[in-house]
């Protein structure tokens, strides 16, 4: 006999979803990110990303402020603030790990110690935590790239603040690949970065040519990019099988999907490694809008739960 459970008790015993997929259009106006020093607090909305999972390390542009910031105290917090409701909901420790002054841009590295968030009522925010951390252990994978429980609470903190999904076209005749990525995003108004894991089979292919190609996803197409997955393990993408036809971009003539709803091509300036990953710092050297549809995001399940509790929700990718 199969005993049936009510859906709502269904839904707490399953853990919420780390990174829900959801529809958004840059830039995204939810949540700002705040970074507190003993000096004040900066706006890093737009100057925040990550660098390495292993360990959970955050990248900040930094101005001749935040520099000075730095030297004051190497123990910092990062913010998010939800900015309907002006409520912080979630907070990272950090601890400066160094800078790096490269390509006209000065970044400082962080490395995350601790985190908390408000995105859940107590006592369900415990039993979620556990829930997923249970879940977690569980995946014995040997496959899969491995990050501590608590890293990835943490890297769920710092998914409040959406992350945009693109494909990653790289070419250098006797390597391409097309494959998805959200550890992205700018650093300064001029210097956009990446951060790839190291061990990627196209990381020699972009330190060698130095060029590359991002394609904004469509929110509808976001199962297709999950499938592109697959590439990061692969030392050649089948073009002529792929489920979409294929361009050119104008300047670099990189392949890159026509269901692009925006393609910008991106020349490496320079990189370094950090952690587990590569990160690359770069420009946009071109960039080509086909659409205004809604783009494919990754939020946090919890923040998503926090927004879905207060009646606005992020709508889903569909």
């Amino acid at each position: 006999m199969t005993l049936r459970l009510p859906a709502a008790l269904k839904r707490r015993i399953q853990p919420l979803p780390q990174w829900p997929a959801i529809a958004l259009r840059e830039p995204q106006e939810a949540v700002q990110i705040r970074l507190a020093t003993m000096r004040g607090e900066f706006d890093v909305t737009r100057a925040a990303v990550v660098a390495a999972l292993r360990p959970l390390t955050l990248a900040v542009g930094l101005d001749a402020q935040l520099m000075s910031a730095t030297e004051v105290s190497s123990q910092m917090k990062l913010r998010f603030v939800d900015l309907e409701s002006r409520r912080t909901v979630g907070m990272l420790d950090l601890q400066h790990v160094r800078n790096w002054k490269t390509s006209g841009v000065a970044i400082g590295l962080f490395e995350v110690r601790a985190g908390t968030h408000r995105c859940l009522r107590w006592p369900y925010r415990s039993w979620n935590r556990w829930l997923q951390n249970r879940r977690m252990g569980n995946n014995t994978d040997p496959n899969n790239f491995f990050m501590p429980p608590a890293a990835v609470q943490q890297q769920m903190i710092f998914y409040i603040c959406p992350r945009p999904v693109v494909l990653v076209s790289v070419d250098d005749d006797s390597h391409s690949n097309l494959f998805p990525m959200d550890l992205i995003g700018p650093i300064s108004s001029d210097r956009f970065t990446l951060a790839l894991r190291s061990t990627s089979p196209s990381i020699p292919t972009m330190k060698s040519v130095r060029r590359l190609a991002l394609s904004d996803v469509p929110a509808r197409e976001y199962t297709t990019a999950y499938k592109l997955g697959a590439h990061h393990k692969s030392a050649m993408a089948e073009w002529d099988r792929l489920p979409f036809e294929i361009r050119r971009s104008s300047n670099f003539s990189l392949r890159y999907p026509s269901i692009a709803l925006r393609v910008r091509e991106v020349e490496i300036l320079d990189y370094d490694i950090v952690g587990s990953h590569t990160f690359f710092v770069s420009r946009i050297a071109s960039e080509v809008s086909a659409g205004n549809d809604a783009q494919f995001f990754h939020t946090s399940g919890i923040y998503q739960h926090f927004r879905n509790r207060n009646g606005r929700p992020f709508p889903p990718a569909s």
